[in-house]
Order: structure tokens, then sequence, then C-alpha cells
């Protein structure tokens, strides 16, 4: 038989070094770094002994996968001061229409003035299922989840309800027996299609230079090209 096998590990590693040389690497860069300082910094400042937050390379990232699938609508679990908020805003920019996010532990943000305050809907401390309840009440369809709390039966439950067969997700904290390994196991379970597309390099060059994002992806979205490597708004 001439089958061409490609494993879910080597697609990872061209998906992960294709979206960082992109040409939009330098704009993600410099937005990252006006969301860190000084908007999220002074945020921190009210909550020194509680706040962490993603690094700069996962900031960057997220922007970039947000521009790179460009979603109309957005759903967050994991606030906390909002880097990754931003990131997706400022990434998904020229598509997004709406973006949801929420916190379980923490009611440390508030939307910038302007454009952001109008297009990002902040629940504030609250369960998941609370906002994923809200929005399947008001008819939502999410095209691009990012997910930084522990999932629930109940939270995939409403998930279900938004996702639509194209919806991608961004897991935070995939590494060891964190929560993000236990999301992605429940997310496959649930859907079966999606792709699984692992962090290509967990804390190799130090915390700041490294990020533990997953993408799943379902495979009904993949193409492929003659050239093509990245969407037009990356190139």
């Amino acid at each position: 038989m001439n089958e061409l096998y490609l494993s879910e590990a080597m697609l990872a590693r061209v998906f992960w070094t294709e979206l960082r040389s992109s040409a939009r690497a330098n704009e993600a860069k410099s937005d990252v770094e006006n969301i860190i300082f000084p908007h999220s910094l002074e945020v921190a400042k009210s909550f020194p002994t509680q706040t962490g937050s993603i690094s700069s390379a996962s900031a960057e990232l997220i922007w970039l996968l947000a521009r790179y699938f460009a979603p109309k609508a957005i759903a967050e679990v994991g606030t906390y001061i909002g880097r990754s908020t931003l990131s997706m805003y400022q990434g998904a920019k020229p598509s997004l229409e709406f973006l949801a996010t929420c916190d379980y532990s923490y009611d440390t943000w508030r939307a910038p003035a302007g454009d952001a305050g109008s297009k990002i809907r902040y629940f504030g401390k609250t369960p998941s299922q609370a906002m994923f309840q809200t929005l399947v009440a008001e008819g939502r369809k999410i095209d691009l989840f990012l997910l930084d709390g522990r999932v629930s039966k109940e939270d995939m439950e409403f998930i279900e309800k938004l996702a639509t067969p194209s919806s991608v997700f961004i897991i935070d904290d995939f590494e060891g027996v964190e929560k993000g390994v236990a999301n992605v196991f429940h997310l496959r379970e649930k859907f079966r299609e999606l792709l699984l597309l692992t962090p290509d390099a967990e804390f190799k060059n130090g915390w700041n230079d490294s990020h533990c994002l997953a993408v799943l992806v379902p495979t009904t979205n993949i193409r492929v090209t003659r050239q093509q490597r990245l969407p037009l708004g990356l190139m």
C-alpha cells in the first residue's frame, strides 16, 4: 500500500514553526508588549500576591492564533489579568465581533475603553457554566474557545451547543498532569474529529520564551495547498 503517514506530532512541529515565521510576528510582539506594559501590570499592582499570568511567548502565539483562525466570536475561560484576552482581541481584530470571558477565582480586570470595551464582554468572577449558559440562551455560536480552566461535564454540554463544525480550541497548561491535558481528553471524547497540535517547546528556553498551549482543530478544517503556508492575514 502506497500510503503517506503523518502523525499529529509531525503536523504540530510544522504548524508552530510556520506560525512563528509569520510576517505578523513583530506586530504580535509589539501588541503584547503594549498589553503587558503598562495595562496588565497596572492591574497586577492591585493584586501583588495573587497574580501571575501567561508568558509573553504564549501571549504572542495567542495573538497569532487569533489572526490565523480569524474568528468572529470568541469565548475564554480564565481571564485572570487579561493578557490572553487582549492578545486574542488584538490578533482577531480584523474579524472579531464579540469576545466573552470569565474567571472562576478572580475579578481582577476591566476591558480598556474604546473598541475593545465595546467588543469584550467581561463576566468577571463567574463560573464558566454560568457564562456558557448565558451565551447559549442568547443563541451565540463560538468560532474560537480559549480554555484556561478545568472543564466540567456541565461545561461540555454547553460547549457542544455553542460550537460549530469549524470551531477551534486553544488549551493552556497542556503539560504533565495539568488541567489542560484533562481538558483535551474530554474535548476529544465529545468531538471525535479534532486534531491535536501539541506545544512545540515546553520550557525549553525558560518560562518567558516557552508555552504550554495546545490547539484542537477539526480535521474538516484542514486544507492541503501546493504553496500557501499561512492564511493571507498572516503573510
